[in-house]
């Protein structure tokens, strides 16, 4: 029992060590905004073919 908590604990700390370093990349490199760069056009093109209601 003493050793499957060990190893439980382990792969949870490696899980949030390996989560911050992902996050920290991302932050340090700015990707999302890079990624919504890249998504923008699709995204408009999407965005102008929805129906809307025209209130006055």
């Amino acid at each position: 029992m003493k050793k499957f908590c060990l190893n439980l604990i382990c792969k949870l700390l490696l899980a949030a060590c390996g989560f911050f370093v992902v996050t920290f990349t991302v932050y340090f490199f700015n990707l999302d905004m890079k990624a919504t760069a890249l998504l923008a056009p699709w995204l408009e093109k999407w965005y102008d073919h929805l129906e809307r209601k025209q209130y006055i």
